[in-house]
């Protein structure tokens, strides 16, 4: 855990240094909302919200095409009322995650179609019931694969607007898991279901 956190640290520090000094490269931040839930835990709906925040890089390949790595802070999870008839329900559940997504992205006007792949690490979890807060980040899975696809739509030379969908490909609990592509309602196992929001602004422009 400590290798990875140095290896992060080493991607804040020189992203933004090294690779903005060829004119190829850009970098910048972004800064966002999440509404997410828990598929296969019952509680349903997009009512747990958490930020994510992170840079990025991205590079153009002639006029129409570009990569983006991304470092990104997140908070995924789910929340919902407690049923009074069974008191170990989760009120809410949360995952912080430490990920790093890789888009292609595909150039339209001011638009932007984004899609790609993203690994990324639990770094803690939680339920919260009605009896008390505890941990739970020994139960779930440390590595998580996601696929997203995104739009974007650029506001200024130096601010796009941005709204993404992302889904787990593997599950996160440790326990029976599912294959990907059987229907959320019959796979067992938890996987993320995220939808987000959020503005990306490049460094010096």
């Amino acid at each position: 855990m400590r290798k990875f956190f140095r290896t992060g640290l080493l991607f804040l520090v020189l992203f933004p240094i090294g690779l903005v000094q060829a004119q190829e490269f850009k970098s910048g931040y972004m800064l966002g909302v999440s509404a997410t839930q828990v598929d296969g835990d019952n509680l349903s709906g997009y009512n747990k919200l958490g930020p994510h925040l992170g840079i990025f890089v991205e590079r153009m390949f002639g006029d129409k095409f570009s990569v983006r790595p991304e470092f990104l802070f997140t908070i995924k999870g789910a929340k919902n009322y407690v049923d009074i008839d069974n008191i170990a329900d989760p009120i809410k559940t949360a995952f912080y995650y430490v990920e790093v997504p890789f888009f292609l992205n595909y150039h339209i006007k001011k638009f932007q179609i984004e899609a790609g792949p993203s690994f990324g690490v639990l770094m803690y979890a939680y339920n919260n019931d009605k009896t008390g807060k505890y941990e739970t980040t020994g139960l779930y899975n440390r590595m998580e694969w996601a696929a997203h696809l995104g739009v974007s739509y650029r506001l200024k030379e130096s601010m796009l607007l941005y709204g993404r969908y992302s889904y787990s490909m593997d599950c996160v609990d440790g326990g029976n898991c599912g294959a990907l592509f059987t229907s959320p309602k019959l796979r067992p196992g938890y996987f993320h279901n995220v939808i987000s929001v959020g503005m990306r602004r490049f460094f010096g422009t």
